[in-house]
This record gives structure tokens, sequence and C-alpha cells, in this order.
């Protein structure tokens, strides 16, 4: 119900979104639910995490309060304002760090929405975790679906639910169309686990495996329909993560079926068929793809590959400006949720343009321009706990892994993230952060299960 709800209200990252408080009301309800049920061993599960985010909140806040005017004058980055001050005659005047507290203020709030997917994940047994997963994969399905239905209508189609938006694009719950095919190669890569548990059970389920592995295909081929270049980068990297994870619970099904048959051994090859099947996905991929460069006459990720001269990204020329930003603003940060209005302040006559550059488009370099050291330091902080958590669970077998395995999809959507925020921003995007943050828990801190038969 979580997962929905912050999908329905929290696909865009502009504060201006009138879905948000709606959003965040919600999720103070969930945390609250959340934190009433929980345990000591729940609490401890979650204790380093909840940490960091604790720490970041605190952070965000402190930017908010109040400085005297000498210490205010002395940070970096502000002399336009001493200057602008001492012309109106409010030299004296107190500020808070932050240039811009409206937008801080908005980016605290925000923080409502990671702790509920914190605490909510804490609370999630480990007997629901195949459902929870199964979820994200028929909420990318249905994004898909509506963004097929937006694409088709053109532009200013009612299927859009964003003011500002890619008004030509398949965005689906979205807003961004790179964040939405970020997500569906996320998709991609759940559905991939899903469907080689499924081959794993005692009991088949035709059905549900031929359901995600079309879920599979077609989110990969939306995925380069889009129109991002990430995306399409991401989509390719998850179908072939995930190809990798099936072809092994695959051929192990068919030698089983085989020696359960009694007409070969075990160490028999794979037959004709499975061979058969095995490649189908591919190459299905390979013809969908193929069509949808010959007949879209739109930019997909494919023709902008092609066709962009990435030197002429306006990200590629506001880089100088960005890098300024950078040595300027590195130790205390700018505010959280300022860049916008920083870069107006500093940005070059020649890239002027009716649009603006709503953020570095790199959320590493983002972190220390507006939230600073501290800011970074917790980011890393985050990271090494992340990465020793996830070497406890071990790296053996990793790509044929065991039923129920999360290490390998969880590292690459991490992985995902982590490349596409050195392009863009998606996990400043309330849905994005929800999920991550409800898997990455799942795979390093699980809830004890108890055995039971297949």
């Amino acid at each position: 119900m979580f997962l929905v709800f912050v999908f329905l209200l929290g696909g865009g990252a502009r504060s201006d979104i009138a879905s948000l408080p709606l959003l965040r009301g919600g999720a103070l309800l969930f945390a609250f639910w959340a934190a009433s049920g929980m345990t000591a061993s729940d609490w401890q599960r979650i204790r380093a995490p909840l940490v960091l985010l604790i720490l970041l909140a605190i952070w965000i806040a402190v930017q908010l309060i109040p400085l005297p005017a000498d210490v205010w004058h002395g940070l970096a980055g502000r002399d336009v304002v001493v200057s602008i001050d001492r012309i109106l005659g409010q030299a004296d005047l107190s500020r808070p760090m932050s240039l811009t507290p409206s937008e801080t203020w908005n980016s605290l709030f925000a923080m409502t929405v990671p702790i509920a997917a914190l605490l909510l994940a804490a609370r999630t047994p480990s007997e629901t975790y195949s459902r929870l997963l199964m979820t994200i994969v028929v909420i990318a399905s249905v994004s898909g679906f509506l963004g097929l239905l937006q694409i088709s209508s053109g532009v200013g189609s009612p299927f859009y639910l964003y003011r500002i938006t890619n008004p030509d694009s398949i965005v689906g719950l979205f807003s961004n169309r790179n964040h939405h095919a970020v997500f569906l190669a996320c998709a991609i890569v759940v559905a991939a686990m899903l469907l080689r548990d499924e081959l794993m059970r005692r009991q088949q389920r035709t059905l549900v495996r031929g359901a995600l592995a079309f879920a599979m295909i077609a989110l990969a081929a939306l995925t380069a329909m889009i129109g991002s270049r990430a995306g399409l980068a991401a989509g390719a990297i998850a179908f072939a993560v995930g190809y990798a994870m099936v072809v092994p619970a695959w051929r192990s099904r068919e030698i089983v079926a085989r020696d359960n048959r009694g007409r070969r051994s075990r160490s028999a090859p794979p037959s004709r068929y499975g061979h058969l099947l095995i490649y189908l996905p591919p190459v299905v991929l390979a013809a969908l793809l193929g069509a949808a460069f010959w007949l879209s006459g739109r930019a997909t990720g494919l023709t902008r590959v092609v066709g962009e001269d990435v030197a002429a990204d306006l990200r590629v020329q506001a880089w100088p400006t960005v890098q300024q930003m950078i040595e300027t603003h590195w130790l205390f940060g700018a505010g959280f949720g300022s860049f916008p209005d920083l870069y107006k302040m500093l940005e070059p006559d020649r890239l002027l343009d009716p649009t603006y550059f709503n953020h570095a488009h790199n959320d590493w370099v983002e972190i220390l321009i507006t939230g600073g050291l501290p800011f970074a330091l917790i980011v890393l902080a985050a990271l090494i706990w992340f990465g020793r958590a996830f070497i406890q669970r071990g790296t053996r077998n990793l790509v044929k892994g065991h039923r129920g395995d999360l290490r390998l999809p969880v590292l690459t959507i991490v992985l995902l993230f982590a490349a596409a925020s050195a392009v863009d921003y998606p996990l400043r995007v309330p849905s994005l952060q929800a999920m991550t943050i409800m898997l990455i828990i799942m795979l390093c801190r699980p809830m004890p299960t108890r055995s039971r038969p297949d």
C-alpha cells in the first residue's frame, strides 16, 4: 500500500508539485503506524540507516537557524547579498545559512518519505518480500502502459500527471523521462529475480513465469523508446544482468526435468528446445527494438545516441559554472534546494534561455554545492555501511544465486542509481527513494524467517 501510494503521488522532484502535502502527510501516517508496532529487534535492524537519516535531517535544520550578521557575511559566496544588504541599510540582518530557506524547509519536510520507507521496511516480514517485489513489477508495467497512452495521445494528453514534464515522451507515473527509464530498468532486474525464483519452485506456475518473462522484454524495449540515453544504457545493463540470473535457473530446471523423466543424466547438455527458449528473449527484444527504431519518427534513446551532439548538451556547457559553485560552497553548502537560484546568480549570458537549469545533473556534485562537506560525509558513511553489509552477505554464487537471493538484484539497482546520479538526479524523486531504501533494508537487514515448504 505504501509503495503504491508513493508512486501515485511522488513521481516528481519539484518543490511546487500539488500532491506533495498529501504525500508527506500520508507518509507520516504510515511512519507512525510502523513505529507503533516495532519491537526492539526491529529498531536494532535499522539503527545505522536511521541514525544517518536523522543526522541528515538535523543538518538540514541547522541550515535554517538564523546566524548573526557578522557570521553570515563571513560565509563563502554571500558577497552579492551582503552588498545588497548594505545598499538597503540592512547590514546587520540575521539570516539562515541557506540562501533559499523556503527550499530548505521543503527539503526538511521531504525527509518524511525516506523515514517512513525505512520504518516500514523494518516491519516487513521476509515471507512477504516476494509480494513487495511483485508490486514493483506491476507498478512498472502500469507506468509503462500509461506512458504508451501518453505518447499515443500526443502533446497535452490528459494522461500526463504533472504540469512540468516531458510532454512528448513516455514518462508514465513520473514527470521526467530519465527517472521513468531508470525505474523501468530497476523493475527489469526485479522481474528477472522473481522469474529465477519461479523456475526454482517445485510447483511450477506457467502463467506467472510467462508474465514475468514478458515484463522483462517489454520493459527493456520501453527503456529504449523513452528517449533517455541514460535510460537506454540502464535498460541494457539491467536486461543483461537479469538474463544472467535467469539462464542458470532455466538450465537447472531443464536438466532436472530430463533427469526425472529418465532420459539423460544430470550432466547432459540442454536439449534443442531448451536452447531455443534460452535464446528467444534477446532475439525478441532485438526485433522489438529494431521495429521501434525503424518505425518511430520521434526521438528515442537509440536515435539520441546516434544523432545528438553530447557536447551541445546544456549539462556539459554549464559545467564550468557548476565547478565554480563547488569551489565556493563545498565546506558548508549553499542550502538544500538552493541550486537553481544559485545558478542564476552565476549563469553566463551565452547560456541564457527561456528554460532554467534546475539541477547540476550530477547529484554527487550537487551534494557538495547544497549540503557541503557534512552532507558528503553522511553519504560516504551510508555507502560504507551498505558496502560492509553487502560483503557480510557474501558473494559466493552471486549470479546464480538461490531462491529469494536479493544480493545481485539490489547491488545492480544501487549501481544503476549511482551511475544515473552522475548525469541526473533520480534519487531526489520520492517514489524512487522509498523503493531503494526498502530494497536495501530487505537485503542488508533481513527479518528472520521461519522455514516452510515450497
